[in-house]
């Protein structure tokens, strides 16, 4: 009964999306995310160019991760305070100056500087975008908005990337990032309309006026932190280790060429980004915690999959079950994160969420690359699979199974409308 209710409003949660201020973030944002997927391929062939040492590359590289870890909890911190749209407005503007600083320098430490700022200016969509988004949208409807805004991440800068590295064999590389730089402009621009007449004030009323219908008790915010911290950490290792390794187990263990290991990685981002949304709306039908359980098992599927493929067929399908796996579990781990976090610090308990990212992306090809040098890059694989059937585990015992309000529905789902009134 539960199930055919919720299908009865399946086109109104579509349309609420869709013409909503949490579809037009989402919209807003591609430009910018198109960025960074320009910066990403042109930043390293700049420093080539620049014949720069292997070890100066790894370093002003690895000020993109660093500048996101420097910033994300701040950027959370500044939104509690002064709502969602003016940051988000003044990110987009910094990060196409700091895009534009890079370009105009030629000293690897003034280019390494301007990197770590432009990712700290970049980072703030995170906790800003994601605390918005699973705050104003109704509970049957937030994984699959989620999941919109990641799977636009995910897909944008593999078609971001894609393009700069085009424009590189027919420009200058300083002048293809010139032109990266006016995308965040644009999104700057997209957003200011989308927050007219938004005050933070009337949307913690509606939210505080949404917990009271629903009457859901808010765990603590230590026990969801620490299974926070859990989930993200066992997730990420293994989705961060596969960036790094990946590459290397198609040239390497099976003696392939680096544009099959680049195609790997292209089909890698695209599967992924195409199944969050359905993963997202699996989380919203089926609920947050058995999707988590069985997205944890698909996705230990997944590695090992890698970890057994000889051929790169194998490893494209490996690929595929991966993402589904993760298409799950991502999605309804971010709803369940973002349901659980207290709405006074919302965005501030949003960034510390992607901090727990940034630990497990970095934390990932480190402990890859130790269990590799042991026993091997296969070995690797199964490390990632183990600690994904964790994540699972983790989801089965300490995750609370939450039925989503069906009473209210209407209301709910009309709140993200009546919000751009």
């Amino acid at each position: 009964m539960r199930g055919k209710y919720i299908l009865a409003y399946g086109s109104r949660i579509t349309e609420s999306l869709v013409r909503s201020r949490s579809g037009g973030i989402i919209a807003a944002l591609v430009f910018s995310t198109l960025a960074t997927g320009v910066l990403q391929i042109c930043l390293p062939l700049e420093l080539r160019q620049l014949r720069t040492t292997p070890n100066e590359i790894g370093l002003t590289l690895s000020m993109f991760g660093l500048g996101m870890f420097v910033f994300e909890w701040l950027w959370g911190l500044i939104a509690d305070r002064f709502g969602y749209g003016a940051p988000l407005v003044a990110s987009q503007l910094l990060y196409g100056a700091f895009i534009v600083a890079v370009s105009q320098v030629r000293s690897v430490s003034l280019i390494a500087a301007g990197y770590f700022l432009a990712s700290g200016m970049m980072v703030a969509v995170g906790p800003i975008a994601r605390s918005y988004i699973g705050t104003a949208l109704h509970a049957h409807l937030r994984a699959t908005g989620l999941a919109l805004l990641a799977s636009q991440w995910v897909i944008a800068e593999a078609v971001g990337a894609g393009v700069g590295g085009a424009l590189i064999d027919h420009f200058p590389i300083r002048e293809v990032m010139l032109v990266a730089a006016v995308l965040p402009l644009v999104s700057a621009v997209l957003v200011f309309p989308v927050f007219r007449g938004f005050t933070i004030v009337d949307h913690r009323s509606r939210q505080n006026e949404v917990r009271e219908d629903t009457a859901v008790a808010e765990p603590s915010v230590v026990r969801v932190l620490a299974i926070t911290a859990s989930l993200v950490l066992l997730v990420q290792v293994g989705l961060g280790g596969e960036l790094a390794l990946l590459p290397l187990l198609v040239t390497n263990r099976l003696q392939l060429s680096a544009a099959a290991a680049g195609s790997a990685m292209l089909a890698v981002g695209l599967i992924g980004g195409v199944l969050l949304v359905p993963g997202g709306n699996a989380s919203d039908r089926w609920g947050r915690k058995p999707t988590m359980i069985v997205g944890g098992i698909i996705c230990a599927a997944g590695y090992i999959g890698y970890a057994v493929a000889g051929t790169f067929a194998g490893v494209i399908a490996a690929a595929a079950i991966r993402a589904v796996g993760a298409a799950l579990i991502w999605p309804a781990a971010t709803a369940w994160i973002a349901e659980s976090m207290p709405r006074r610090r919302h965005a501030l308990y949003m960034g510390l969420f992607g901090e727990f990212e940034n630990i497990g992306v970095t934390a990932g090809p480190i402990i890859g690359g130790v269990v590799w040098s042991v026993a091997g890059i296969q070995s690797a694989f199964f490390a990632y699979a183990a600690a994904a059937l964790l994540a699972a585990l983790v989801a089965a015992v300490l995750v609370q199974r939450r039925e989503a309000p069906v009473m209210q529905p209407g209301r709910a789902l009309a709140q993200d409308l009546d919000s751009r009134r």
